[in-house]
């Protein structure tokens, strides 16, 4: 028979968990407080009462064997008598307190009195729960006298309720299990590097490594990753986390888990979404006594937990909802409790590694074993420096302070002395005259006003459940915690900014370098971790940004013929900042041998706004369908707008696009969807401030700062711009680059090695490169 380790806690709060909902936040602070009080109460035990005492039970049933296990709070010997005492804490009035109002409560303190019992041998035992209030530390006990055939009549009616989930559970790991001995890859044939890279992948998972993958568009890397990784997991502990920055990569995901599930894997997979996407509300207000999905919200979930698990096996957004509205339990906290038994989390990069909503139960716990596959890796450098960032605008807090003032209990002197020191902080700078102002160090007296004044709006949110203002108050609420929990992790990587946007005044954490934490989550937390994009070159740059240096490299070559992809390399014109408005004809009249040679879709990509405009004002559009993406567009804006673009058409049709955007990464334009490119310069980042303190910390570090701040993220976005353009093996179509760089030594290396570009000068006609590229393939229609 099979044995199953489970703690007493796990076990009741399983079958018996019941109250509202918390976030996973407040769950963790609870905790905290929670194991200060049990301290604080243990110290006053007398002579001869014991703490801490561990327990242990083994229960044998028909199929399985079941060892159960905990440490009982307090054993206290009062008049021959024993005492087994369960301590709790608790923010709910001591009054509305009774024995039974948390029905694990007192299962757990009677399942530990049983253990005790047992081992020594005892006829009845007094079981005492004891409720500690926060902050008052009031206390409020019960005790009853319970003989041992009780306690073992109550123990069974729990392992027997228990069992009859893990028989469901169980039988599901079994036939998991078995279907993965024999799951075959769900193509007939593997594309040309795809095998190696899946033993890469395997190896990497199985030995606990770090591995960074460059693999070219289109070899399958999502279904290859996926395959080798659900190879490799043993036990119902270890989890395979698809990380993936986009929803498309999420899409994909489930779509090869499907195609997998339809060849005969058993699975449970589940994609999260955020709490703004799953919220069954018109507005997210998770207070219990807002919203009716938070109100309860664990009472109800054991029921829904089994429903959903028992139906169905693949989780994604769309089901959970249908689920949480059926069940009445909130969609978001459902699929993280959901995402306990399953066995694919697929999910942003967020959950893994922002510390504001990292998933604290696999990631700063060790009851699970994750390991990581993370899609288009390269996005994790720019994104982790927003993750660890954090703004205060001083015009928002200005703005919070007039909304409250009629509220009480009034946080206005909080506030005020946030205010003071923002005001004088920006006087004592040079912001005004500079728009600018950076330091190396956070001021502690500017955070502990800020931590008064979120102690302060707290309350005022839990005084106020249906206040008019409860939203504003709630946003300013989270943003000054969220700039707290930053401030947690700032060091020599981060620096402390003020800066000018408009007439408003930001305080800024601004984080340079994101690899320390992130490298710790990777190496301390998971169970090995795959890291691949089509653009990880050169590869000591992933692996000093994400792991510290630490970490292998492996490239798989690229499937496709090469003569498919026919890249020109305009090497006559500067596309410098001081150089662009020289470079506008040229750019123009490429264009147009572009459109006029073949008739299809092409996009020009740009690396600012700015230049795009520049160009555009000067380009004649009769004759084309020219269209223009702009700033800030919602979702939905760019799904219709990529539609229209993919749409056929008789004439030529032009995008202008800016790199490193939504049309640059991460979409696919299959067939004739997409023609050709044309990149404009060599995408280095802006030169600001900030960019110029990155390359100032990595000279610092020993790396060169000028291409670490601005040469390797910028070639990403080109290589990335190039990748749209060959897709499938059918593929075929043009990428033009432009600019004058592209002749150096230190660009030339970083383009990836399948590449066969072809040089154009200042006395060449490119028009004619573009229609030799072309009659090529003229056979073929």
């Amino acid at each position: 028979m099979e044995v199953h380790l489970v703690s007493v806690k796990e076990l009741v709060m399983f079958l018996h968990a019941s109250g509202d909902m918390e976030t996973q936040t407040k769950r963790k602070h609870a905790r905290l407080i929670g194991r200060r009080l049990h301290s604080e109460h243990q110290s006053t035990y007398a002579n001869g009462d014991d703490a801490e005492v561990l327990v242990r039970g083994r229960f044998e049933k028909t199929d399985y064997v079941l060892e159960v296990s905990g440490r009982i709070d307090g054993v206290l010997r009062r008049d021959g008598e024993v005492i087994v005492e369960e301590i709790k804490s608790t923010e709910t009035a001591l009054s509305l307190l009774k024995e039974d109002t948390f029905p694990a409560h007192i299962n757990q303190a009677r399942f530990y009195a049983y253990l005790y019992a047992k081992d020594h041998d005892l006829s009845s035992v007094n079981v005492r729960l004891t409720y500690i209030h926060h902050p008052s530390k009031e206390k409020k006990r019960f005790e009853t006298r319970s003989t041992f055939k009780q306690l073992e009549e109550n123990a069974h009616a729990l392992i027997d309720a228990y069992l009859q989930w893990l028989h469901i559970y169980e039988r599901h790991q079994y036939e998991k299990q078995r279907s993965l001995q024999g799951l075959a890859f769900p193509f007939d044939d593997y594309r040309e590097g795809q095998y190696h890279f899946m033993g890469a992948v395997y190896q990497t998972l199985v030995k606990e490594e770090i591995l960074y993958a460059t693999a070219p568009t289109g070899i399958g890397k999502t279904v290859a990753a996926l395959y080798s990784g659900l190879k490799t997991l043993s036990n119902e502990s270890e989890k395979l986390f698809y990380l993936t920055a986009k929803n498309a990569g999420k899409s994909i995901a489930v779509q090869m888990v499907e195609r997998m599930k339809d060849r005969g894997l058993i699975v449970k997979a589940i994609t999260l979404n955020s709490k703004e996407t799953m919220c069954l509300q018109d507005e997210v207000d998770c207070d219990p006594e807002i919203c009716p999905y938070a109100k309860g919200f664990y009472n109800r979930l054991r029921k829904a937990l089994e429903d959903i698990f028992v139906h169905d096996d693949v989780y994604e957004a769309k089901l959970i909802k249908q689920y949480g509205e059926y069940h009445t339990i909130c969609p978001h906290e459902f699929a993280l409790e959901i995402s306990n038994y399953c066995d694919i989390v697929i999910c942003d990069f967020n959950y893994v590694f922002d510390p504001r909503i990292r998933l604290i139960r696999y990631f700063e716990e060790s009851a699970y074993e994750p390991r990581l596959l993370v899609d288009e890796a390269h996005n994790l450098i720019d994104r982790s420096r927003s993750m660890y960032s954090a703004e205060l605008s001083q015009q928002a807090m200005q703005e919070l302070f007039r909304e409250i003032q009629s509220m009480k209990p009034s946080p206005k002197r909080a506030l005020t002395d946030v205010l003071g020191w923002m005001e004088e902080a920006v006087a004592n700078s040079e912001v005004e005259k500079s728009r600018f102002h950076a330091e190396d160090t956070l001021d502690n007296d500017f955070l502990s006003r800020l931590h008064h004044a979120a102690l302060q709006l707290e309350k005022l949110l839990e005084t106020h459940k249906k206040h008019k203002k409860r939203k504003h108050v709630r946003e300013g609420y989270f943003t000054i915690a969220q700039f707290l929990r930053i401030a947690e992790f700032f060091g020599d990587a981060f620096r402390f900014v003020l800066e000018k946007d408009g007439e408003d005044v930001l305080f800024r954490i601004v984080c340079l370098d994101a690899s320390k934490p992130l490298s710790e989550v990777i190496r301390e937390r998971t169970k090995g971790a795959v890291l691949f994009s089509a653009t990880l070159k050169p590869a000591a740059y992933y692996a000093a940004l994400i792991t510290r240096g630490e970490g292998r490299h492996f490239e798989v070559p690229s499937p496709f013929d090469p003569k498919k992809l026919g890249v020109l390399i305009d090497v006559s014109t500067s596309t410098k900042y001081r150089d662009r408005k020289y470079s506008i004809n040229r750019i123009v009249d490429t264009l147009y041998a572009l459109l006029e040679t073949k008739t299809g879709n092409y996009i020009v990509f740009f690396p600012s706004y700015e230049y795009l405009e520049m160009v555009y004002e000067r380009f004649d559009k009769s004759g084309y369908i020219v269209m223009k993406q702009r700033r800030g567009m919602a979702h939905f804006e760019r799904e219709e707008f990529l539609e229209e673009f993919k749409a056929e058409a008789k004439k030529s049709k032009l995008l202008f696009s800016v790199l490193g955007g939504s049309f640059s990464e991460g979409v696919d334009y299959m067939g004739d969807a997409l023609s050709g490119v044309f990149v404009v310069g060599v995408a280095l980042p802006a030169f600001n401030r900030i960019n110029e303190m990155i390359k100032d910390h990595y000279y610092s570090e020993g790396y060169n700062g000028f291409d670490y701040a601005y040469t390797y993220p910028g070639m990403r976005k080109v290589v990335q711009a190039v990748g749209r353009v060959i897709r499938s093996e059918e593929d075929k179509g043009l990428a033009i680059l432009m600019d004058t760089r592209y002749e150096e030594p230190k660009y030339e290396a970083l383009l990836p090695s399948h590449w066969q570009p072809v040089r154009v000068y200042e006395d060449h006609y490119i028009q004619d490169f573009i229609r030799m590229f072309w009659e090529k393939f003229s056979t073929e229609k």
